[in-house]
C-alpha cells in the first residue's frame, strides 16, 4: 500500500507573493515542506515502478500545475533529501502564466530523476468536455511535453481530479500508463495491476503536523472522516456541476 501526497506550490514562509490568490489554500510553505520531508525521513519514499510486481513504496510525492516554485524551491529540497517525485505539469500554464516554470526549467526535473508528467493542456475538466477536446487536452499536452524533454511522457494527473470511463479510455489510448486523481485514498497493487485511477491525498496550507502524521500512516479513522467529507463535496458538484462548484470554490477563496 502507498500514500501519494499531493501538493501545488510552495512559497518562502510568509511571502505569498508569486502564489495567486486562488492558488494560495494548497500553498505550502518551505518550511512546513522541510518537516514533511524529515517526518518522512524513517519511509520509503519513491516512484512507481513500471514493474507490478515491485514492492510499493510507502510514500509517493507528486507536484501538481508546475509552478515555479516546484523548480526553485521543492527541486533543490527534494535533492537535499534524496526522494524524488512526479511534476504534473499544465502545458499552457508553463507557456503564458507569470510565476510558472518554462520549458528549459522542466529539463531539470529530469536530469535530477524525477518524472514530469501531463496535466493536461489548459487545466478544463476533462468530465466537462466534449470528446474532441478530451483528446486535445490528452494528446497535445503529452506531445508538448515531450518536445520538451525529448522522452516519453507516460503520467497524467488529472485537473481537478474529474474524469469519467471515457476519458480513463482516452487516456489510456493517448499513451499515459499511469493516471492519477484526486480522490482521498490509498494505492494498493492491485490499482497499479488494474490500471485504474491512483489516488492522491491533498496537502493544503490548513494541513497540520498532526494530520500528515495520519495521512502518511494511513490513520482508518482519519481517512474515513475525510472520505465521509469529500464524498459530501462530490454530491454537491454532482448537483451544481464541476464549472459551477469550482466557480463558486473560486469566489469564497478569494475574497
Amino acid at each position: 500500500m502507498s500514500i501519494v501526497l499531493m501538493y501545488h506550490a510552495l512559497h518562502p514562509d510568509n511571502d505569498l507573493s508569486q502564489v495567486d490568490i486562488e492558488d494560495q489554500p494548497y500553498a505550502v510553505s518551505v518550511s512546513t515542506f522541510k518537516e514533511h520531508l524529515a517526518e518522512l525521513a524513517n519511509f520509503n519514499v519513491g516512484l512507481f515502478s513500471g514493474d507490478v510486481n515491485a514492492e510499493l513504496p510507502d510514500v509517493v510525492i507528486t507536484f501538481d500545475d508546475g509552478h515555479i516554485s516546484n523548480h526553485e524551491l521543492a527541486l533543490p529540497i527534494l535533492e537535499e533529501a534524496g526522494m524524488k517525485a512526479y511534476f504534473f505539469v499544465t502545458t499552457h500554464f508553463v507557456q503564458s502564466r507569470e510565476y510558472f516554470c518554462r520549458p528549459e526549467q522542466l529539463k531539470d526535473f529530469t536530469r535530477a530523476g524525477m518524472v514530469v508528467g501531463s496535466h493536461g493542456v489548459s487545466h478544463q475538466f476533462l468530465a466537462d468536455l466534449p470528446p474532441d477536446a478530451v483528446k486535445h487536452e490528452l494528446v497535445h499536452s503529452r506531445r508538448t511535453l515531450q518536445d520538451w524533454l525529448d522522452e516519453e511522457i507516460t503520467t497524467i494527473s488529472y485537473p481537478g481530479g474529474r474524469y469519467t470511463a471515457s476519458t480513463m479510455v482516452e487516456a489510456r489510448n493517448a499513451g499515459y500508463q499511469q493516471i492519477f486523481d484526486s480522490t482521498f485514498d490509498s494505492v494498493s497493487a492491485t490499482d497499479l495491476a488494474s490500471r485504474k485511477a491512483l489516488a492522491r491525498v491533498a496537502i493544503r496550507r490548513t494541513t497540520t503536523a498532526a494530520d500528515f502524521r495520519s495521512m502518511i500512516t494511513h490513520d482508518v479513522p482519519f481517512f474515513r472522516r475525510v472520505q465521509r467529507a469529500q464524498w459530501i463535496k462530490q454530491s454537491v458538484k454532482k448537483a451544481l456541476g464541476n464549472r459551477l462548484y469550482h466557480g463558486l470554490y473560486k469566489s469564497l477563496k478569494t475574497r
